[in-house]
């Protein structure tokens, strides 16, 4: 009934001598020599749509472009002009009722794959839906932290399909080249290392699933792209370091702070983002041992560890810290970023080879752990991993004073109770 007033309204203009402006649509049939496969686009308006194939085949010299007629082969002839008909009187439709005339949708609609009312969102804004349905877990298995991760990584690739693929560009004008294409501009415009560029990679990576689970894209271009990450050896403190960090004599109160905060991450494994948010009911007795039993905030797993008394006398030392008793912490820490500003400062006085940041403290405690004689099962259990694979690839440095020691517990200075048995 619409399509029919529209029309009656076009015609009475025309009759009435108004200027009527009709866009133009055509359909363009050829044949690739290496495949002898017919292909097919869309244009509409100087725009072409993408290339697909029609599964028919012929040679160049059997098909006529013009009249779409294959030699000997009438069925398949009245199948490409069916699917011309088709197409020309979709577009015909939506040109007269005044409906968008992307090309694609036009051809999406003749072939039955979707209606003239349902709405595709373009790449830009399927990246937008998708991380409006990850936001929506905020406090819910996904921490603060992680959105804004999300958000940095929808900025990149909002900017990349712009200058890329223009702001209108549709999942459908992705090729497997997109994955080169986004390395590159990650990595050579941005300058991002190869690492973050994987992350900002795997996340276009699922929103492209996400895509194609809610039919805007007929397939996920980068599902068989595979990527390795670069992975850096461990590095960690020596003892030696920690004696020099916890012997340096600091007048700034801020540096004393710093550095205690830094020591007590190395005697616990806890995370800046844990410890500064550590409080007195994460302190709990078990079997007579004081322990910090706490879920970490990155990953919502709970760590497990008992407090040596390095990290006890810390705490003894700010018990009653005016800044710890307002905020309800144990300890008074800093900023991230004012922190590493310190530490940077802090380790050029100890004299210490290895810039320091924070991170480089939970790492550092797989070493101390180690001199103690724990296990890396121990380790994993006390830094909150699930399993030993992430605290051996990413925290434990292997290191050749532990064999030394073992060996002359064994063979230099042995136990008697060990030869006895």
């Amino acid at each position: 009934m619409m399509f029919n007033k529209q029309v009656q309204k076009a015609t009475k203009l025309v009759q009435q001598g108004a200027k009527v402006q009709f866009s133009k649509c055509s359909v363009n049939f050829f044949v690739r020599s290496r495949s002898s496969t017919i292909y097919y686009r869309v244009k509409v308006n100087g725009q072409f749509g993408t290339d697909r194939t029609t599964g028919i085949k012929a040679k160049l010299g059997e098909f006529n472009t013009e009249s779409l007629v294959i030699k000997n082969n009438p069925s398949d002839s009245t199948r490409l002009n069916q699917l011309k008909n088709s197409i020309l009187r979709v577009f015909t439709e939506r040109d007269l009722t005044g409906r968008s005339l992307e090309p694609d949708v036009i051809r999406d609609i003749a072939l039955g794959l979707r209606g003239h009312d349902s709405t595709i969102p373009s790449l830009i804004e399927g990246i937008e839906l998708y991380l409006q349905q990850k936001e929506l877990l905020l406090g819910n298995g996904l921490s603060v932290g992680s959105v804004k991760r999300y958000q940095g990584y929808r900025n990149l690739l909002v900017r990349f399909v712009t200058v890329t693929y223009g702001p209108k560009a549709t999942f459908d004008q992705l090729k497997p080249a997109l994955e080169h294409d986004l390395i590159s501009y990650l990595k050579g415009n941005r300058g991002f290392s190869h690492n973050y560029a994987l992350k900002v990679f795997q996340f276009l990576k699922t929103i492209l699933e996400y895509a194609v689970s809610h039919e805007w894209a007929e397939r996920n271009v980068l599902r068989t792209a595979r990527l390795r990450k670069y992975y850096k050896p461990v590095e960690t403190l020596t003892m030696d370091d920690l004696s020099q960090l916890k012997g340096i004599g600091l007048i700034e109160p801020n540096a004393a702070m710093v550095r205690d905060v830094f020591l007590f991450c190395c005697y616990t494994g806890m995370a800046y983002a844990d410890v500064a948010e550590l409080k007195a009911h994460h302190i709990v007795t078990v079997n007579e041992v004081k322990c910090v039993l706490k879920d970490r905030q990155k990953s919502g797993i709970q760590a497990f560890t008992p407090l040596f008394p390095e990290a006890l006398s810390i705490l003894d030392k700010y018990a009653t810290n005016e800044l710890c008793v307002m905020k309800g912490v144990l300890l008074p820490v800093l900023s991230n970023q004012k922190m590493n500003n310190w530490l940077k400062v802090i380790g050029n006085l100890a004299g210490i080879k290895k810039p320091l940041h924070t991170h480089l403290a939970r790492k550092t405690f797989t070493m101390y752990a180690e001199e103690l004689g724990f296990s890396l099962n121990d380790m994993a259990t006390m830094l909150g991993h699930t399993h030993t694979a992430m605290t051996e690839k990413h925290y434990y440095q292997r290191r050749r004073e532990p064999v030394i020691s073992k060996f002359k517990s064994i063979f230099v200075n042995p136990d008697p109770q060990r030869q006895a048995s």
